[in-house]
């Protein structure tokens, strides 16, 4: 009887198996024979980046300026961004990043100025207060007209105030101008 009941189980563990097995191989064949596709498409052109110096800013700050003097005289690094005619019927948006900084803690200050440029136009005031970590937003993402040319001029001084600034002479700033792209039809 000890027999009998030992083949029983033997032969109902065998054939779990067995189906476990088919089961298995069944669900790895039809897996591997299934296919899914995505209609997608590349816009077949770049955005042009022109660096006036390079993208990488690095300065050692030297005396306070004043606000009318920052054109001629605060550190400044220029590009040009162009969406070509070519991307007409697709919607270009950018945002420019200061990547990579390095900033002397002396230069944490509201006295220690960054200004970004569109065309003339301020879009970015900031100070050295902003700075928290290695990356600052200076342009948040937004739309570009295709076909325009945008000049852009990021400026970087010691704003003069009328007292001792000695402390904030000599120190260093460095980063990499990060400009990032979104392309849509």
């Amino acid at each position: 009887m000890e027999f009998k009941k030992l083949i029983l189980i033997l032969t109902i563990a065998i054939s779990v198996i067995v189906i476990s097995f088919m089961g298995v191989s069944y669900a790895w064949y039809s897996l591997s024979n299934s296919s899914t596709s995505f209609n997608t498409t590349t816009a077949n052109t770049d955005i042009t980046i022109l660096y006036a110096q390079s993208e990488y800013v690095s300065i050692t700050t030297g005396i306070p300026i004043s606000e009318a003097d920052v054109p001629t005289k605060a550190g400044i690094s220029r590009f040009t961004v162009n969406p070509g005619n070519n991307l007409s019927g697709y919607q270009v948006a950018i945002s420019i990043d200061l990547t990579q900084i390095v900033i002397d803690p002396a230069l944490k200050t509201n006295d220690f100025k960054i200004q970004l440029l569109e065309n003339n136009v301020p879009i970015y005031n900031g100070t050295g207060a902003n700075i928290s970590g290695s990356d600052l937003t200076i342009k948040q993402l937004s739309n570009i007209n295709v076909g325009s040319t945008y000049n852009y001029e990021l400026r970087i001084w010691i704003n003069e105030t009328g007292v001792s600034q000695n402390e904030l002479m000599g120190k260093s700033f460095s980063g990499k101008i990060k400009i990032s792209s979104t392309i849509k039809k």
